[in-house]
């Protein structure tokens, strides 16, 4: 066992630790899951194992999310890319970030409504456990792989152990003193079965790699979200795809007419398909919208020749 800051850590006396959390756990109240696990009954995802070594659960808990993806995951590899020497373990962040630099879409799943529904719709779910108190917290990365029991036992790998089961009861209240912070790692074109515009925006506003068919995604899922569609248009001007990325301007501003970034951008794509006035008209808008902004006000001493608006 690991008791470290999340991610880092040192070693504790298993010996201590298991009759503390049998202590603990006794005297908790009854937490049954979701209804929704009891259809179907049971569940278990096809995904790679891989056996942590000492401190280093979470580059083996992301190894088995890129490898379910299709992708290399040797943890050996990313012991050094995501661990971290000076706490002795790896921050979720980390594991996020080098998820997106491979192209895939990092979305939080922090209820056991959403764990489930991820779980039902194919996509093992990395989750963060505290296996000890609160304010004594024992930091645990590890891949939920499905259910048993109508939810009443969850399928994990775990440290060095594959495919292990826990009572709902006990994995619950251990996500739970982890704040219920976890993510599935999704392929580009494929959205979480519960994704909201907001979260989707969160996780998609990092993505540089491969970010393109996750905005398109996006944009399909949500089609008059003005945000969403301005980061399309952001990803299609980054892609080269010009015309493309100033019909998406053009829509964007008309579903979110006071978003002053996506006027500052639509003047510059109109400028480059040779609409002049339409470039001025367009940063002109943004001046009004963000007088105090600097990248406005640079955009308009450019746009205009230093004629400003």
């Amino acid at each position: 066992m690991i008791r470290h800051g999340k991610g880092g850590g040192r070693q504790v006396t298993a010996l201590f630790v298991a009759p503390l959390l049998a202590l603990m756990l006794s005297a908790c109240q009854t937490l049954p899951p979701p209804q929704r696990a009891e259809t179907p009954p049971q569940l278990r995802l096809d995904v790679p194992f891989i056996a942590q070594d000492a401190y280093q659960c979470g580059p083996a808990a992301l190894g088995m999310m890129l490898q379910w993806n299709g992708l290399p995951g040797n943890k050996e590899a990313l012991v050094h890319e995501v661990w971290l020497p000076e706490r002795q373990g790896a921050l979720g962040i980390e594991l996020k970030a080098a998820g997106r630099a491979r192209g895939l879409l990092p979305y939080p799943v922090e209820n056991p409504e959403s764990l489930f529904s991820e779980i039902q719709a194919g996509h093992p779910v990395l989750v963060l456990q505290n296996l000890a108190l609160k304010h004594w917290p024992v930091w645990h990365f590890a891949v939920v792989i499905g259910y048993r029991d109508d939810g009443e036992r969850i399928v994990l790998h775990s440290g060095t152990d594959q495919a292990t089961t826990s009572h709902w009861n006990r994995f619950v209240r251990t996500w739970a003193r982890a704040d219920y912070w976890g993510f599935v790692l999704l392929p580009p074109g494929e959205l979480p079965a519960r994704v909201e515009a907001e979260p989707l925006l969160q996780a998609l506003a990092p993505m540089r790699t491969g970010a393109l068919p996750h905005w398109q995604a996006a944009v399909a899922r949500f089609p008059d979200n003005g945000r969403l569609r301005f980061g399309l248009a952001n990803a299609l001007w980054a892609a080269d795809r010009r015309e493309e990325a100033l019909a998406a301007y053009e829509r964007t501003v008309a579903l979110a007419p006071e978003l002053a970034p996506a006027w500052n951008n639509l003047a510059y794509a109109r400028r480059d398909a040779g609409d002049d006035p339409g470039a001025r008209q367009a940063v002109c808008r943004a001046r009004e919208l963000a007088p105090d902004s600097d990248n406005v006000r640079d955009s308009v001493a450019e746009i205009t020749g230093g004629d400003g608006c």
